[in-house]
């Protein structure tokens, strides 16, 4: 696939890029794979919710198995990564390729209380502290030997879905970027040509 971009078009890809850049530039980016309720908060740290979380990359990258004179946006989600094209996302996985066009891509961005575990990144701001076992009050329950006292972070989430099925999830560390990103794919929306006149195929 070969682009050939008016201003505007240029301009809003541009835009896409700058974003994911400081997506990027974050001391750290987690794909959620997995969240649930907690039944007995106590044992948890007083999480209301569990959430099972990987390490993941956004970077600029070459599309697998397609020929083009642009780079792409590359975000890893799990087993799958997205690809952000100028004109929609190609989702690759072990099965194959899937589309979703920005036209019908939700971005919802939001700030959340994680409990940190793990060492705290450089860029996180801490704005609590908690116990790994809670009693009641909120204080450290004292049966338990070795109760460390936990970090409490606020963290950025971009969740992307879509009715064709796309529904995933980005944690990052530091807030603030994530409104850029979806501004982006607004822009990327509005400013798309037909489909008839955006993109021309090498035969």
């Amino acid at each position: 696939m070969f682009y050939d971009f008016d201003s505007d078009m240029e301009a809003a890809y541009a835009q896409l890029h700058s974003a994911a850049s400081q997506l990027a530039n974050c001391a750290a980016a987690w794909h959620i794979e997995a969240s649930g309720k907690v039944h007995d908060r106590k044992y948890h740290a007083g999480a209301s919710n569990l959430v099972r979380r990987k390490s993941t990359s956004i970077q600029r990258a070459e599309p697998p198995y397609v020929k083009t004179n642009i780079e792409t946006i590359a975000v890893g989600v799990g087993r799958q990564t997205l690809h952000f094209f100028p004109d929609r996302i190609l989702v690759y996985d072990a099965n194959g390729v899937g589309a979703v066009g920005y036209s019908e891509l939700r971005v919802d961005v939001s700030a959340t209380r994680f409990i940190e575990s793990d060492a705290v990144p450089r860029d996180a701001e801490v704005v609590g502290r908690t116990w790994m076992y809670v009693n009641k009050s909120g204080g450290p329950d004292r049966r338990f030997k070795n109760n460390k006292e936990l970090p409490v972070c606020c963290y950025e989430e971009i969740a992307l879905s879509s009715q064709s099925g796309l529904n995933e999830v980005l944690q990052l560390s530091r807030c603030g970027s994530g409104s850029n990103f979806a501004k982006a794919i607004s822009l990327l929306s509005r400013t798309m040509p037909k489909e008839s006149s955006s993109v021309a195929q090498a035969a």
